[in-house]
Formats: C-alpha cells, sequence, structure tokens
C-alpha cells in the first residue's frame, strides 16, 4: 500500500510538471489592428469597440492565450504577413490578399463614401474621374488606397491638382481634413458617425461627397505562418458564436448598404 501511494504521488506530481511545463510554453497570440474607429478607438484613455469583446470571447474558448495591440496599420500588416500566431483586424479580404492569410470569419461589410467638409470650397464630385481632381486622405498599406490607385487615382505630387495623400492611420487622416489639407477621406457611415461620436465633434459638419463604388469585407484573419491546427481550432469557435449570436450582437449594428 505504502509503495502504491508513492507511485500514485509521483504520478501526480509528473502530471502537475507536464500540465506547468505545457502552460509555460503555450503559444501567445499577437492580435494586431489599428486605432480605426468604429472596430477599435481609445476612449477617455481606455481602448474601446465591438472587436475587442468578441475576440476574447473567441480566444478563451479556443484556450489561446494573446496580446493585444495597436499600431500603425502598416506595421500591423506586416506582422501579419510575415511572423507566426498573429492574428489580425479588419483585414479587407480580396483577391490580391486571398493566398496570403488564412481567413477566420467574416466580421462586416462596409460601403465606403468620400466625405468631405461643409462650407469648403470642394468641387461637385458626380463620377470617380471629378473624385481625381480631389486630394483625398488615405491610409498607407490600407485597401482603400490600392483601390483608387488601381482605379487611376496617384499620389499627390508639387505640381499635381489631386492625388492621394498618405497618412499612418485614421485619427491624422481624419485631422488633415478638419484643417483642409486634404480634400476628402474614403470612410464608411458609421466610421465617420463612430468618429464624431468619440471626438466630441458635431458631425454635421461633415457631409458625403461621393460614394465609392467600392464595399469591403473585413475579416479577422491569421498570418499564414499560424499552424492549421490552431487556424481550425478558431474557425470551429468562430462559427459557434456566430450561431449563439454572439456575432450579430457585435456587428450587426456596423453593417453599410
Amino acid at each position: 500500500m505504502k509503495k502504491w501511494t508513492q507511485r500514485l504521488l509521483l504520478s501526480v506530481c509528473w502530471w502537475s510538471a507536464c500540465s506547468m511545463a505545457q502552460a509555460a510554453t503555450a503559444t501567445t497570440f499577437r492580435v494586431v489592428t489599428e486605432d480605426a474607429p468604429p472596430f477599435t478607438y481609445w476612449h477617455d484613455g481606455e481602448l474601446a469597440g465591438p472587436v475587442l469583446p468578441f475576440v476574447d470571447k473567441l480566444m478563451q474558448a479556443a484556450g489561446l492565450p494573446y496580446t493585444h495591440h495597436v499600431y500603425p496599420w502598416a506595421r500591423s500588416l506586416a506582422l501579419a504577413q510575415h511572423a507566426p500566431n498573429v492574428l489580425i483586424y479588419a483585414l479587407a479580404r480580396t483577391p490580391e490578399r486571398e493566398a496570403s492569410f488564412h481567413w477566420i470569419g467574416e466580421l462586416v461589410d462596409m460601403r465606403i463614401y468620400l466625405y468631405g467638409m461643409v462650407g469648403r470650397k470642394t468641387p461637385q464630385v458626380d463620377s470617380l474621374a471629378q473624385a481625381r481632381q480631389l486630394r483625398i486622405g488615405v491610409i498607407n498599406k490600407d485597401v482603400r488606397l490600392d483601390w483608387l490607385k488601381a482605379n487611376g487615382f496617384s499620389e499627390l505630387s508639387p505640381t499635381s491638382v489631386g492625388g492621394l495623400d498618405l497618412s499612418e492611420n485614421s485619427e491624422v487622416n481624419m485631422l488633415k481634413l478638419r484643417r483642409g489639407m486634404v480634400d476628402a477621406v474614403p470612410v464608411s457611415r458609421i466610421a465617420m458617425q463612430t468618429y464624431c461620436r468619440h471626438s466630441k465633434l458635431d458631425c454635421s459638419q461633415f457631409h458625403q461627397l461621393y460614394p465609392l463604388p467600392m464595399t469591403m469585407s473585413l475579416y479577422l484573419a491569421a498570418s499564414k505562418k499560424t499552424s492549421y491546427e490552431y487556424v481550425n481550432t478558431l474557425r470551429y469557435h468562430y462559427r459557434k458564436l456566430v450561431q449563439d449570436g454572439t456575432h450579430h450582437q457585435a456587428f450587426s449594428r456596423l453593417g453599410d448598404g
């Protein structure tokens, strides 16, 4: 009996040691994004937005520890392109990006408009050709930059009348619009409303100049170097959050028609 008890204690100690060792070596994911309403933004010094609790529920359900990071979009994108075990949101799913990421699940579709400031002497815009005469603020490495370039827009130059002016994040981009450094920015309706609300601005000072023929399907995605075991686990628990209504509760109000 004494030997059996001793062996049992040794087994328990060995199992505990193994469990602690596994916990110590557990993969910690990096979840990366940018400061971009309505998904993630700073409010009274705290990070806020509907994706935060959703990602937390997803990672808890999947049993994956993680850290959350808000970077300029170009840096977040570079990490998701080159490092293992990185999740990124809200990433537009495009044919060009299809093979570069593991797509975990869609967050929302968003229609994009060119917004300007009321009272500015901004030319009337009824077509893409007329929009090319505007100074348009865009975020570096953002899919809207790619789309505009693919549709004949070029970056600003000292001699150009209009063109694309690049910023590192949406806060700087919106500040340029308010200060008259650019004529327009391409954002969704809900993104503009969220920006106004959390910046304590009167949103009537902004108005839609032109609806771009562009809709972004925005996703939570994993870096290509993330193992299929983790990817499949995340996809499974993402589907569960869709089925139990958590996804709808988090993102239904963000959709733009």
